[in-house]
C-alpha cells in the first residue's frame, strides 16, 4: 500500500515537471535563430511606382503601431491582464491606423510593431492593409517576434510573428535584415522573446548617384542597464559608418531610450526603472548624427503615451539622417495617440540641391530702326 502511495505521489510530481521540460524542450527546437544578415524579399504593391527625385521635397513616416490593437486597455505585458484583442478592437484599430496612413501622406512609411497574422490580433496580416492605404509600390518586413508565447500560463499568448516594415511609393532595389544584440537572458526564455533587429532598404532616386538608404529599428525594452542596449547601439552606428560617402540615409524607430539630459525623477518609479543603464547610450549617436527634431526635450515632442493617458510623458522614438540630405520639416504628430502607446514622426526632407530656378527668357532688343535724317 505504502509503495502504491509512493508511486502516485511521484507520479503526480512528475507530470508538471515532464510538462515543463517538453514545454522547454519545444520552445528551443522551434526558437526563430536569423541568420546575422540575411536577405529579405521585396513585396510588390497594387500601385504604380513613383521614384524619389534628387531636389524634390518627400515625406518619410516612423511609427510603432503597438502590434495594431489600439489602446483601450493595458495587455499583460504591460501590466494589464488581456492577452488578446477582440475582434470590435481590431475593425476600430486597423482601418483607423490606415486613415492615419493616407493622411499623413508618407512616401517612406518605416513601421515598428506590424503583426503579420498573430494570435493576440485575430491571425490578420496587417502589411497589405498599410500597403493600399499608403498607395506604396513596393515594401519589405522583417519579423522580430517570432515564437510561440507561453505566457500568461493560464491563457498563452500563443504564435507571435510581429515584424519591422519599410514601404515606398518608388521601387525598393534591395532590402536585409540585421540581426541585433539579443538580452542576456537564459536559452529557455531568450527562445520565446523578441530578437531585435536593423532592417534596411535601398531606395533609387532619379538624379542622385546613390540610392537612399532607410533602416528602421526597434531596440529592447527591458535590459535594464545590462549592456544590451549599447551593443544594439554600436551596431546602429557600424550600419551609418558603413554607407558609401555621398549616399543619403535615414534611420528611424523606437529606441527605447531617453533623449539626453531628460530628468527621469520625472516618471514614476517603475518606469523610470526601465532606463538603467549607467551611461545612456542615445549619447553615441546624438549629438553626432543629425535629427529630424531638435528639442528633444519640448513636451509637444514627447512620442510615448501610455495607455489610458492623453499627455506623453516621454521622448524614445528618434529619426536620425545623414548624407547630402536636407531636413526641411519635422513633427511628432499628437494627434495620433489614441491609435497606439506612440505617435509617429514625420519629416520632409530633400535629397541634394534643389533644383536651380529657370533663368527668365529675356525680350529681344528692340530694332531701333533707321536714324532720323537731320
Amino acid at each position: 500500500m505504502k509503495r502504491r502511495i509512493f508511486i502516485v505521489v511521484v507520479v503526480i510530481l512528475a507530470i508538471p515537471l515532464l510538462g515543463v521540460g517538453g514545454l522547454a524542450i519545444y520552445l528551443l527546437a522551434s526558437a526563430h535563430e536569423p541568420a546575422a544578415i540575411e536577405p529579405v524579399t521585396i513585396e510588390a504593391g497594387e500601385a504604380d511606382p513613383r521614384p524619389l527625385v534628387a531636389g524634390q521635397p518627400f515625406t518619410v513616416v516612423s511609427w510603432n503601431l503597438q502590434f495594431g490593437a489600439g489602446k483601450t486597455e493595458p495587455f499583460f505585458y504591460e501590466h494589464g491582464t488581456r492577452v488578446r484583442a477582440t475582434r470590435d478592437e481590431m475593425d476600430a484599430a486597423l482601418p483607423a491606423l490606415a486613415a492615419a496612413t493616407a493622411e499623413m501622406a508618407p512616401d517612406v512609411l518605416l513601421l515598428q510593431e506590424l503583426d503579420r497574422e498573430s494570435a493576440r490580433t485575430l491571425d490578420i496580416d496587417q502589411f497589405p492593409q498599410h500597403m493600399r492605404a499608403g498607395r506604396f509600390a513596393a515594401g519589405a518586413s522583417a519579423a522580430y517576434h517570432r515564437a510561440f508565447v507561453p505566457k500568461p500560463f493560464t491563457d498563452p499568448l500563443g504564435r507571435v510573428d510581429m515584424h519591422l516594415a519599410v514601404m515606398s511609393r518608388g521601387p525598393i532595389a534591395k532590402a536585409e535584415r540585421i540581426q541585433l544584440a539579443l538580452l542576456k537572458e537564459n536559452p529557455v526564455v531568450q527562445a520565446a522573446n523578441l530578437k531585435r533587429a536593423l532592417l534596411w532598404a535601398e531606395l533609387p532616386v532619379e538624379g542622385h548617384d546613390h540610392p537612399l538608404a532607410v533602416a528602421v529599428t526597434h531596440l529592447s525594452a527591458f535590459s535594464r542597464g545590462d549592456g544590451t542596449l549599447q551593443a544594439q547601439i554600436a551596431a546602429l552606428v557600424q550600419w551609418i559608418e558603413d554607407r558609401p560617402a555621398g549616399q543619403p540615409w535615414v534611420l528611424a524607430g523606437d529606441f527605447n531610450l531617453l533623449p539626453p539630459g531628460f530628468d527621469k525623477s520625472a516618471l514614476s518609479p517603475e518606469a523610470a526603472e526601465l532606463y538603467a543603464d549607467e551611461t545612456n547610450p542615445i549619447d553615441a549617436m546624438i549629438p553626432r548624427f543629425a535629427t529630424v527634431i531638435a528639442d528633444h526635450l519640448a513636451p509637444e515632442n514627447a512620442t510615448y503615451y501610455a495607455v489610458g493617458s492623453t499627455v506623453g510623458d516621454r521622448k524614445i522614438d528618434y529619426m536620425f539622417v545623414g548624407g547630402p540630405i536636407e531636413v526641411l520639416e519635422g513633427e511628432v504628430v499628437a494627434r495620433y495617440h489614441p491609435l497606439s502607446d506612440h505617435v509617429p514622426i514625420r519629416a520632409r526632407l530633400r535629397i541634394g540641391p534643389p533644383p536651380a530656378p529657370e533663368e527668365p527668357n529675356e525680350p529681344p532688343p528692340e530694332d531701333p530702326g533707321e536714324p532720323p535724317t537731320p
